[in-house]
């Protein structure tokens, strides 16, 4: 996307605002929770197949994400959603060199990206299982005891061991949210720092790495479309073989899919956050309790009237195949010559002998 103008007059141009890193945060934040989503709606119709890639969903998206983030990071210098929102990564501790990234801050940039959220992830689940999950937190008391099992009564290492475990697991059960309060209270406080310009970082992370989140500029874009199609990596150069050309044709493939990932990802957050608005509306409701309308009865045939044949293709009137179909307002079909004529001459239907008006025909256009 277009690299976006400055909101203050005077600031740095290059800068993003804070609006832009939350944004990105966010949708960053989204991609989980709607890949889980899809995940477990085709793991009902597939569970053979699925179940387990769902019991290890943070693995498998950790993995997949690896995949994703190191692309973004070695071909735009920044991360997937810093790169879709027109921002990429900067080195502040550069040594004889324009900023752009190195392989080791590419890597150590994904243990911020993919492996510290992952760790956290699990860190929360195994804190709920031990403390007791929302009725703890809400209700207190019983519900708020902690649930790792006793210690057993064993000698020798082994119970040495076990009571060891014991005694960290009930050290994290006590220490752990304010583990986490750090944790949050510290971006927060970058948040707040990076907005009134005290930092150029924001978030702890960042300055530990010694990077800065900097708009991408024209001269960016244009060394990108120079640069031509980005490459993954795997590709090497060609020798004549077959396996050569297989590989690098893959590679091609994997690294057009992850460039068109900046459109799809988006458009699957915006379906996704559509679905779970959908369902949680009165709309939804009222579509699945609208009674459908019972189809109504087709005029019966007057006892005066013309027969109908047994051959639904001849034409009541003229006993012939018919010729140019047209339904009359009762639901009976004629030729068109025919219930034209009857119609302007008499006014009613040959078969039920209602009124009904030439006005009123309707031309089939297949023949039924």
């Amino acid at each position: 996307m277009e690299f976006m103008s400055d909101m203050l007059s005077g600031a740095d141009a290059g800068k993003p605002s804070l609006f832009e890193i939350v944004a990105q945060h966010k949708m960053s934040e989204l991609l989980e929770p709607a890949l889980r989503h899809v995940t477990s709606v085709y793991a009902q119709r597939y569970p053979r197949y699925l179940v387990r890639v769902l019991n290890w969903h943070e693995e498998v998206y950790a993995a997949l994400m690896l995949l994703v983030e190191r692309h973004y990071l070695h071909n735009y210098g920044g991360s997937f959603t810093e790169h879709f929102y027109g921002t990429k990564r900067v080195r502040t501790r550069k040594i004889g060199g324009d900023g752009t990234l190195t392989r080791g801050d590419v890597w150590r940039s994904l243990v911020f990206l993919v492996g510290l959220p992952l760790a956290k992830a699990r860190l929360d689940q195994r804190y709920e299982r031990s403390s007791g999950g929302e009725a703890a937190r809400l209700l207190g008391g019983a519900f708020a005891q902690h649930n790792e099992p006793d210690e057993p009564a064993q000698a020798g290492w082994r119970g040495q061991v076990q009571a060891a475990w014991h005694t960290a697991a009930r050290a994290f059960w006590r220490y752990y949210p304010h583990a986490n309060c750090a944790y949050h209270l510290a971006t927060a406080l970058y948040y707040v720092a990076y907005m009134f310009d005290r930092t150029d970082y924001n978030s702890p992370w960042l300055h530990l790495l010694g990077l800065q989140v900097r708009r991408l500029s024209a001269a960016d874009y244009r060394a990108m479309d120079a640069r031509g199609p980005a490459s993954s990596g795997l590709t090497a150069p060609a020798n004549g073989t077959v396996l050569r050309a297989i590989r690098n044709m893959v590679a091609r493939l994997l690294t057009g899919g992850l460039d068109v990932l900046r459109v799809a990802l988006p458009l699957s957050i915006f379906f996704y956050r559509f679905l779970e608005w959908w369902y949680r509306s009165d709309f939804h409701k009222r579509v699945q309790q609208t009674p459908i309308p019972p189809a109504p009865m087709p005029p019966k045939p007057h006892p005066d009237g013309v027969d109908v044949p047994a051959d639904r293709t001849l034409c009541p009137l003229c006993k012939a195949p018919r010729t140019n179909p047209a339904m009359a307002p009762t639901g009976y079909v004629f030729c068109y010559p025919c219930i034209h004529r009857r119609l302007v001459d008499v006014g009613t239907c040959p078969v039920t002998l209602v009124k009904a008006d030439p006005a009123a025909i309707r031309k089939l256009y297949a023949d039924s």
